[in-house]
């Protein structure tokens, strides 16, 4: 059992190395991203099961079972449609949060990955009108810019890849009434993991 730990010790120690670079874009492929996620896992419940005297637990679910990994972070698309609360407090119930989109290529990621669906994003400006925010605090200007009907009641983002006549065929984020039912997507950051 000794051996066994210290193997798993330099493991930790290898992926928390590994997690590090990909926190600093050093470029590791979807690939590695997923077997270094995997293997994580498998370490995360070796040493759990060691530390619970091999009792198995509901918490040994893997996160990672239907979430997509990108850059530096998982991401999880809703099969269901819930309103922005809903939607958040799902995401916060599996350990992260609604999406922040950081970047043009994040915001590809999304789009590639949700279709032709209306998804809920963290961008809000429920806390006070007209100063939208994401969800991790950072400000943001209004998601579509004064284009489409803005009404007080639009507190809430979504975005839209595909034009849709009820978004006035407008495309990209735009502001909802954040009673609405949507899908949204979750992300974790590789960061926000715990490793034992």
């Amino acid at each position: 059992m000794t051996n066994e730990r210290e193997q798993l010790i330099l493991k930790n120690k290898n992926l928390t190395k590994e997690r590090d670079m990909m926190e600093l874009g050093c470029g590791l492929s979807n690939l590695q991203c997923t077997q270094s996620m995997s293997i994580l896992s498998v370490i995360n419940y070796r040493q759990v099961s060691i530390n619970e005297n091999k009792k198995l637990t509901s918490e040994l679910v893997l996160l990672t079972v239907g979430w997509t990994c990108y850059q530096s972070s998982f991401y999880y698309m809703s099969n269901q449609m819930k309103n922005w609360t809903e939607s958040r407090r799902y995401c916060i119930e599996k350990g992260a949060d609604l999406i922040i989109i950081n970047n043009g290529q994040e915001q590809d990621f999304v789009k590639n990955m949700s279709g032709t669906a209306v998804i809920y994003i963290g961008l809000t400006d429920t806390a006070e009108e007209g100063r939208w925010k994401w969800v991790d605090g950072r400000q943001r200007s209004e998601p579509d810019g004064g284009k489409g009907d803005n009404r007080a009641d639009e507190d809430c983002a979504v975005t839209v890849a595909v034009s849709r006549t009820e978004f006035l065929n407008l495309i990209g984020w735009l502001d909802v009434e954040c009673h609405r039912a949507f899908q949204w997507i979750c992300e974790k950051r590789i960061s926000q993991f715990t490793l034992p």
